[in-house]
């Protein structure tokens, strides 16, 4: 089965903003949204939660032009969590076929057809839903982990952000103090100021 795709007002709907926000958004995270061979936008499933988690993000004041930064990072860590997803899909995947592997290789050599089938069929059920509680666990642990690491990042962009500020605030200061002591000195010196400096003597 192939990936759902969505049309613009669906995936609107399911982010829960307006069409042209995330027209908008697109433009401005150069994001690479597909088209379909009438020229249509159409979103994925990732596409979906990547906008779900620029709107939360953007809910907390994050900026666009900040988001820009991190969106890479957050594209990381969806890969990152697909893969180990998958890998754990796998390896689960690889148990089941052993552990029935081993049961048949456990059976008698005459066996009941009813009772083996159900047997299986009991077995096969039990760990596919094991398959399932192990996926949503690590899904669960995945995004608890990438958002840990996106706030860590945003905090770490934050504060370098102030220390640009403050150093630009101080730099800023002492132009301003030089400025008032050259025009000090300049009244001192200057004709006028000499004027000034016998009348008020």
């Amino acid at each position: 089965m192939g990936e759902v795709h969505y049309m613009i007002s669906e995936a609107a709907k399911r982010v829960g903003v307006e069409a042209h926000v995330l027209r908008y958004w697109e433009e401005e995270l150069d994001l690479p949204i597909g088209r379909t061979e009438m020229g249509h936008r159409y979103y994925t499933e990732d596409d979906i939660r990547l906008f779900h988690c620029i709107k939360d993000l953007k809910e907390q004041s994050m900026q666009l032009r900040e988001l820009k930064t991190v969106i890479p990072e957050l594209k990381k860590a969806r890969e990152q969590k697909k893969k180990k997803l998958a890998e754990m899909e796998e390896r689960e995947n690889s148990r089941m076929s052993q552990t029935e592997g081993q049961l048949v290789k456990a059976q008698p050599e005459v066996v009941d057809t009813d009772k083996f089938l159900q047997v299986q069929s009991f077995i096969g059920e039990a760990l596919q839903k094991v398959i399932v509680e192990n996926n949503t666990k690590l899904a669960q642990e995945v995004s608890h982990t990438v958002t840990k690491n996106v706030l860590g990042e945003m905090e770490t962009l934050f504060h370098l952000k102030e220390q640009k500020e403050e150093e630009h605030y101080r730099k800023l200061d002492s132009l301003i103090r030089q400025q008032q002591q050259i025009r000090r000195e300049s009244v001192k010196v200057s004709p006028v100021g000499k004027l000034r400096k016998l009348l008020e003597g």
